[in-house]
């Protein structure tokens, strides 16, 4: 593993990785426009809601369509043809998709630096009685924000499947296939957010159970990426095995890493509160490791700060960190460094046709060490 410092392995993803966010944003903004010209604003601020949440839609690393054509460009050799660029945003626009679920069912106000897609919608409602508690929802406001967001969400779904099917330089089969892969993501992935909902609520939850949860969630999205540069490459299905490894690999250490710094456990500069995931209760490995390995006393302290929501005192916040630091960190690391060394070993059982290609899926490993955003 390289030994890079945290400032030069994210410049060197970066710069690696910024040429690929700029096509992927460009398809986005193009797929975006067409449906924002098929549905123009009227009087009702329901054909508002898809503009002012339009900011979202270029947000992100892009991390997934770059591994989708970066494993392509390794496979073929090639350089991928404009329609492959536009259908591997489908990765993007399905991510969004679950972010706008995501925010609503952990009844997040905001999106890292920016506010959540329900939160922006619920400032529309222009009804009687906004504040007047509804029969599921906190207030009638609320009901309208979040419902206008689901809504939202199955449009931009839908948007996934435009970016396939849109893609008319690609072989009808390779298109199908990419939509088959697209639905095999939507079982899986809802599978994993059911789990994550059980468990909210959990003081003990085995490992085990944690990563099948981890990987029905953020992995299976890296492998549909891995997945898209096998359909496309025709790749056989050893070099599909082995692409399907590392993007597996990879997204178990990008999560732990994210975890880190969701906690504030590491240095972070992910725009958005490092303390969130304390104050919410987040079940991430970072809780399950703690359960297990922490004595009965220094236990219920944990248990007593974690997870307080508006109640959290600074007081808190430093107990977790601390009992993170001292009981669970080593074992993070080292559970990341097993995972990037797995992704390595997957890297070289494949062709390396390009190796600019490959330079950029080796600097996503280097960077899940010690990035801190």
């Amino acid at each position: 593993m390289s030994a890079l410092t945290s400032s030069s392995a994210e410049d060197r993803l970066e710069s690696l990785l910024k040429p690929y966010r700029e096509r992927s944003n460009a398809h986005i903004q193009a797929i975006w426009e067409e449906f924002a010209a098929e549905h123009p604003v009227d009087a009702f601020p329901s054909s508002r809601t898809m503009r002012d949440n339009s900011r979202l839609f270029t947000a992100g690393k892009r991390y997934r369509y770059a591994l989708a054509l970066a494993g392509y460009q390794l496979l073929t050799g090639e350089p991928p043809s404009r329609g492959l660029e536009r259908a591997a945003t489908w990765l993007e626009w399905y991510h969004l998709y679950t972010l706008f679920l995501d925010d609503i069912m952990d009844e997040d106000v905001r999106r890292r630096t920016l506010a959540s897609a329900w939160a922006t919608d619920a400032k529309l409602y222009r009804g009687p009685g906004a504040d007047r508690p509804a029969v599921v929802f906190r207030t009638q406001r609320h009901r309208y924000g979040v419902s206008q967001a689901i809504l939202d969400a199955l449009r931009i779904r839908s948007l996934a499947e435009r970016a396939i099917e849109g893609a008319t330089d690609l072989d009808a089969s390779v298109r199908l296939e990419l939509l088959s892969e697209l639905t095999q993501v939507d079982f899986v992935l809802s599978d994993g957010q059911g789990l994550d909902i059980d468990f909210e609520r959990a003081d003990r939850i085995p490992e085990a159970d944690y990563v099948r949860m981890s990987e029905a969630k953020t992995a299976r999205l890296y492998l549909g990426a891995a997945a898209t540069a096998a359909i496309a490459a025709r790749a056989s299905s050893e070099d599909r095995a082995a692409l399907e490894a590392f993007a597996r690999y990879f997204a178990i250490a990008f999560q732990d890493r994210d975890d880190l710094l969701g906690a504030g456990v590491v240095q972070s500069r992910i725009g958005g509160s490092a303390e969130g995931d304390i104050r919410q209760g987040k079940r991430t490995r970072l809780f399950v490791l703690a359960l297990q390995r922490l004595a009965p006393k220094d236990r219920a302290s944990f248990l007593r700060a974690y997870g307080r929501g508006p109640r959290t005192t600074k007081n808190d916040i430093r107990s977790v960190r601390n009992l993170f630091r001292e009981n669970v960190l080593p074992t993070m690391e080292s559970r990341i460094t097993e995972h990037l060394v797995g992704a390595r070993r997957a890297l070289e059982r494949l062709p390396s046709k390009d190796p600019e290609a490959r330079k950029l899926l080796e600097a996503l490993l280097d960077a899940q060490r010690t990035r801190l955003r």
